[in-house]
């Protein structure tokens, strides 16, 4: 017979068990971390022992919580430590421990990385944005939490899509592409082969590069402008437009665009009011982004533009500023050719 009382004791004994449900394991070494490692992959934590104070003081408040361990799921946990100084003491050692783990980001440290049992990187986050200021990194624990779920629904959805074909199997891969983790090896073919002809608009949501539409825009290989480049403003504005107006992209990339726009408009000195509905419509499409918190402030920064100059006072302007440029590089060319004769004298 289950009495109440019995009834609550088995319900805390379930509770227990389906805490060591998801119960990660520790590692010493990457190596040793990928032999064990599961579907829930590998989760590393990079710190810089003899250069960065607060990554080591991280390992204990931080990385050795029970709230890290819960959120790595079944992952195994490693620590890697990244000298500044290959003559520091434990830097011999610290080679050991790592392996062949690729560097983190930039080497920043404190990051967390993130690897799937077959040793592929598909995620990592460091800084205070991802971390969180507090010692015990809360934010840092939502991210690793969030993390390791996207890669076990990547790998759910990779398997209900395998026996498909057409665009059933390219609704589920087109799932797969905006998880925010990194894609599976070959996703973007198998897409492709899926929906031929894009119709769900996943392919061109992906390849899209919103920088090198803006080099393309300006005329550049590299982002340095060519000394008489002249915007064509009305084509920008037709392009710009037309990506902006698809709803197939990622907001982020469409608000990008349209922040080209928005900086060119300006130095057409397109007027305020007109400005004002650029910038919010970036707003509107989504407040969440960086572009988005950015639009109240260009809003009080450049909405307050009167004068809408015309054509032949811009063709003007920049002749101007043509000249004036022409002026310095010449300048700067006659003291160079000063000195050089002062040398030789």
């Amino acid at each position: 017979m289950i009495t109440r009382k019995s009834s609550k004791v088995l319900v805390a004994v379930a509770l227990l068990l389906a805490s060591f449900a998801d119960a990660a394991q520790r590692a010493r070494t990457f190596s040793e971390a990928l032999e064990k490692a599961g579907d829930d992959g590998v989760v590393a934590y990079c710190y810089g022992p003899d250069w960065n104070q607060r990554s080591v003081d991280l390992l204990n408040s931080f990385w050795r919580s029970p709230a890290a361990e819960e959120a790595a799921g079944n992952a195994v946990m490693v620590a890697v430590p990244f000298y500044e100084k290959d003559t520091a003491k434990g830097a011999g050692e610290a080679g050991e421990i790592r392996g062949n783990m690729p560097e983190p980001p930039f080497m920043v440290c404190p990051t967390v990385m993130f690897f799937d049992k077959n040793g592929r990187q598909y995620a990592s986050f460091q800084g205070a944005d991802y971390l969180g200021s507090d010692d015990e990194c809360t934010e840092g624990v939502k991210n690793i939490a969030k993390y390791v779920q996207a890669l076990r629904k990547q790998q759910e959805l990779m398997a209900k899509a395998q026996p498909l074909i057409g665009q059933e199997k390219a609704k589920i891969l087109a799932e797969v592409a905006d998880l925010p983790i990194a894609k599976p090896n070959n996703l973007m073919q198998e897409l492709e082969l899926a929906d031929p002809t894009d119709k769900l608009g996943a392919i061109r949501r992906h390849k899209f590069d919103a920088l090198q539409f803006m080099y393309k825009q300006l005329d550049t290989p590299d982002g340095f402008l060519k000394p008489d480049f002249e915007a064509d403003y009305q084509q920008m504005r037709k392009d710009c437009e037309a990506v902006f107006k698809d709803e197939a992209l990622r907001p982020r990339d469409r608000q990008a665009v349209y922040n080209l726009l928005i900086g060119q408009s300006r130095r057409e000195a397109i007027p305020g009011n007109q400005l004002k509905g650029f910038i919010k419509k970036v707003n509107k499409l989504d407040n969440t982004t960086d572009y988005g918190k950015l639009s109240p402030t260009l809003v009080n920064l450049w909405g307050n533009l009167k004068h809408k100059l015309t054509p032949e006072e811009r063709k003007a302007a920049r002749e101007a500023k043509r000249a004036k440029d022409k002026e310095k590089r010449n300048k700067k060319r006659d003291e160079r050719r000063a000195k050089d004769t002062i040398e030789i004298e």
